[in-house]
């Protein structure tokens, strides 16, 4: 068994809103791991992933940290860099959907406003992820979708509200968010969706 930190603790990012990511890297017969502590993966799927270049394991390979081997070696270190990352454009339809379909239900009455924003940032911080694999700059934070090129042409304000409702959603930390945040973001919707569509308009041109 392997034990590795990744996320924003391996980034020096952590702060009160932050959980510690862990990933338990086992054989396909073990069953003492908490599910609910450790992103779990066999050998067998990271090396399939590493394979097809995909982002988590680009997220594992730069930022992660091993804590524990049960055979004194970094079986992350050794699988070495991954294959390129190559299908932006089926995760970017997929993030936009997500955006789209969330956006859809948020405009459609308040309830279950606060799953729908997290669902938007979601399809926002992940497609501005993929994307910064895809250009060789990657940025993982919470705000990549801020920090990359093109940026997302919003306030900082305004994308705090996004994140408090992921953090909300999934975790039940932090304060309320008001109808006047929501509707704030309701103002921004189109600004979000001409952006993903840029993104995927730079993908066509590289």
């Amino acid at each position: 068994m392997h034990i590795y930190a990744f996320g924003s603790v391996c980034r020096g990012e952590i702060d009160q809103a932050s959980d510690v990511d862990m990933l338990a890297c086992i054989e396909g017969t073990e069953t003492t791991v908490d599910a609910t502590q450790f992103s779990i993966y066999t050998y067998d799927k990271l090396r399939d992933l590493w394979r097809i270049g995909n982002p988590f394991v680009w997220h594992l390979h730069l930022e992660s940290k091993l804590v524990f081997s049960s055979d004194k070696k970094d079986f992350l270190a050794e699988l070495g860099t991954p294959s390129k990352y190559t299908d932006i454009k089926s995760d970017l339809a997929k993030f936009s959907e997500l955006f789209n379909s969330s956006t859809h239900a948020l405009l459609s009455g308040p309830e279950n406003a606060i799953f729908n924003l997290s669902c938007i940032f979601l399809a926002i911080r992940n497609a501005a992820m993929c994307y910064s694999i895809y250009v060789g700059a990657p940025e993982f934070s919470r705000y990549s979708a801020l920090n990359i090129q093109p940026a997302l042409p919003i306030s900082p304000e305004i994308y705090k509200i996004l994140v408090r409702a992921r953090l909300l959603s999934s975790r039940g930390y932090g304060s309320l968010i008001t109808k006047q945040e929501i509707a704030s973001v309701v103002d921004v919707v189109e600004v979000i969706r001409v952006w993903l569509d840029h993104l995927e308009v730079c993908t066509n041109e590289k």
